[in-house]
Order: structure tokens, then C-alpha cells, then sequence
């Protein structure tokens, strides 16, 4: 079965009204090795329920939704050369952007 795009991402408060946003285990199992990212810009509004990201698997390609809605204010830009940072061991390490919610 299938997950839901809101079982792709994990979410934490690094900050007040800042929120990072990284995909899950779940999510990397899934998708298999991790081959391109296209990283979103910093400055750049999401909205939930729009693209934050492009990504390029082993399994698949897909554009995943923004599971927040806020401005991007840091992203992982290592993500651009090395991809496969996405499938870090460690989930926490696995993120992408950090999101000032509105």
C-alpha cells in the first residue's frame, strides 16, 4: 500500500515559527537510494499542499508536497551535489528546508 504524501515528511520546531522539514524512514524505504534533489530556493513561499521538492529515486520520481505553508528561510543546500544525504541513517539528518510558518 501506498503512503500518504504526509508520511513522507517529518517536522520539528527549531526555533520560534521556525520549522525544519525532512523526509521519514518510511519515506527513504520507499523511494530506495536517492539520486537527484531539486532544491527549493530560500526566500521562496510554500504552501501546503504544493510542491516543496522534486526528487529522483531508485523507485521513483516525484514532486512531493509541502506538508506546511510559511517562507523558506534555510535549505540543505548539500542536497544539490549529494542527494543521497537524504537517505542519512540518522531521519533528523535527512532534511531539507527550514520553514517560518505562518
Amino acid at each position: 500500500m501506498a503512503m500518504s504524501n504526509d508520511d513522507y515528511f517529518w517536522t520539528e520546531e527549531i526555533a520560534a515559527s521556525i520549522r525544519r522539514v525532512g523526509i521519514t524512514k518510511a519515506a527513504q524505504s520507499e523511494f530506495g537510494q536517492i539520486k537527484f534533489v531539486d532544491v527549493p530556493a530560500v526566500g521562496q513561499t510554500v504552501t501546503k499542499d504544493e510542491t516543496l521538492v522534486a526528487i529522483e529515486a531508485e523507485k521513483m520520481v516525484q514532486d512531493l508536497d509541502s506538508p506546511i505553508k510559511g517562507e523558506l528561510v534555510n535549505v540543505n543546500t548539500a542536497l544539490a551535489d549529494s542527494p543521497e544525504l537524504l537517505n542519512a541513517d540518522n531521519e533528523k539528518d535527512a532534511w531539507i528546508a527550514d520553514v517560518r510558518v505562518d
